[in-house]
């Protein structure tokens, strides 16, 4: 507020006060923060006419993504704040005070809320925030080309988890954001159907021409639905990506847990068989089958000799026949 004197007609003088409006200050608790990014990717993704365009898909990847980072890392504040650091052995209170400190990555901050809040984090939702932070990165970083169906995939499966996270482990204990925050999840979990509409559009399409090769399809890395096609060049019928043969074995090995080796396929010779893998004609089962010529391995066996792979049915002793040969020459 400021003051200033004016002169009236008579000669003396009055006061009149000049009242200054304050601009209201940044106020963004973490869990408002990370709501805000939220509510702003829903903005981007479901459109009242049409589905989202490039532009939308590409902030709606960056808000969810910085969503993510915000909420998750609220949730290790919570258990104690040197959890965000990036090495929590050198934290100080007042760098965190100050916001003046390098912060743990995402998956860091999932694998620390798995090992040391004993949250269920599981690994397929751990991949999901891992493939929205790679197409985050090369968006800020490179730009990006990408598949619309496979960004939209991306953004349903984190939406699910998240909203259940903010449930679960977050809104109990919020006292005076409480309301806000269940207030916007309420309208937001309507907006996720909406969204997980446009996904199961698009698989309920893609299901005719995907089930004849039922027997040889896996989980696609990019989009994460059952329809990646093996065979010479892999191909994923829903985000139609595709995929070098041994690049989406390796994914496979790395991100399955009942995967736990690559072997060489004896059509191939490549490491591109995949054992223990899951196909979508029966996702429980655990199947040796190549990425390259979709060859289904399961029931074939190793010779005990050279580990060469014997074409069924072998019988005992599991040896091949240059190794049988060879025996029994020498004795």
């Amino acid at each position: 507020m400021s003051e200033d004197r004016r002169s009236t007609p008579d000669g003396s003088s009055r006061q009149r006060r000049l009242v200054v409006r304050r601009r209201r200050d940044m106020d963004y608790t973490p869990v408002r923060n990370g709501m805000d990014f939220l509510i702003s990717a829903f903005d981007h993704l479901s459109q009242r006419e049409g589905e989202p365009g490039a532009r939308d898909l590409k902030y709606a990847v960056l808000h969810l993504q910085a969503a993510v980072e915000v909420l998750l890392k609220a949730r290790l504040i919570r258990e104690h704040w040197s959890l965000v650091f990036s090495d929590p052995g050198k934290a100080r209170r007042t760098d965190y005070e100050k916001g003046s400190f390098h912060s743990c990555t995402v998956l860091g901050a999932v694998d620390r809320l798995n090992n040391i809040v004993s949250l269920q984090i599981s690994k397929e939702q751990r991949q999901a925030i891992s493939n929205l932070a790679d197409t985050r990165n090369a968006l800020t970083h490179l730009g990006h080309t990408s598949s619309v169906y496979a960004v939209e995939s991306q953004a349903a499966h984190v939406l699910d988890f998240l909203l259940n996270f903010v449930h679960e482990e977050l809104r109990p204990v919020l006292s005076k954001e409480g309301p806000f925050v269940e207030t916007t999840m309420d309208h937001l979990r309507t907006r996720l159907g909406q969204i997980k509409a446009l996904v199961k559009h698009r698989v309920q399409r893609i299901e005719g021409e995907l089930q004849p090769f039922a027997g040889h399809t896996v989980q696609c890395p990019d989009c994460q639905q059952w329809a990646l096609v093996l065979g010479d060049e892999p191909l994923c019928h829903f985000c139609l990506t595709h995929f070098a043969p041994e690049e989406a074995a390796v994914w496979y090995a790395e991100t399955h847990a009942a995967t736990e080796q690559l072997s060489i396929c004896p059509s191939c010779d490549e490491h591109t068989v995949a054992i223990g893998a899951s196909v979508a004609k029966n996702k429980t089962a655990g199947l040796d089958i190549c990425f390259r010529c979709a060859t289904d391995y399961t029931n074939w066996r190793v010779c005990q000799l050279c580990s060469e792979t014997l074409v069924p049915p072998a019988k005992e002793p599991s040896a091949c026949d240059p190794c049988l040969t060879d025996h029994y020459e020498r004795f």
